[in-house]
């Protein structure tokens, strides 16, 4: 009799890494869409300190994000697949995020935007403002919903008592915890 291997992924590991690589690449996404907002705000001449911090947000997040997903595919035991450093990174730039969001709501007032304008430069950056809040929350939430989704979950293994839950990688601790 041939006895089943034991280091087959359950249905769940797949769904669960594959929502991290969804997260992730649409927070890539948000975040350069940011950081071009960022840019045409900046240009109008003035120094507007959300758009400054959407393109140093943006440019955090293009450049660690892509890292940790190749990381996380190609080398799933290194430091940056850790949970425990996914969790912490991915709050950290969550709150940058937000923060960016909650900056830029009352950049609108500085321009005078939801009122009569003549001026060109303003009524082109009004709907860049707006744009800019609304990528720049979703991306904080979106970081903030992974974020707690993944540290319920690790939580819950390791009240169960699961070797290694937060110093191993999101595929290889669904493999481990669910191996029949």
């Amino acid at each position: 009799m041939i006895a089943p291997p034991t280091s087959v992924p359950q249905p769940m590991a797949l769904p669960l890494t594959l929502i991290r690589v969804v997260v992730l690449s649409t927070a890539i996404i948000f975040a350069s869409i940011e950081i071009g907002l960022g840019a045409a705000l900046t240009a109008t001449g003035a120094s507007l300190s959300y758009a400054i911090l959407a393109i140093a947000t943006g440019t955090m997040t293009v450049l660690t994000l892509p890292a940790m997903i190749g990381l996380g595919i190609f080398r799933p035991g290194g430091l940056i697949s850790m949970i425990i450093v996914e969790i912490l990174w991915l709050f950290t730039l969550s709150i940058l995020w937000l923060a960016t969001g909650a900056n830029s709501v009352g950049g609108g007032r500085e321009f005078g935007c939801g009122h009569i304008i003549h001026d060109a430069i303003v009524i082109f950056s009004c709907p860049e403002i707006s744009a800019l809040e609304g990528f720049a929350f979703s991306n904080g939430i979106l970081l903030l919903t992974y974020v707690g989704t993944l540290l319920v979950l690790a939580l819950g293994a390791a009240s169960q008592k699961r070797s290694a839950v937060w110093t191993s990688s999101v595929a290889g601790w669904w493999r481990d915890t669910n191996t029949v």
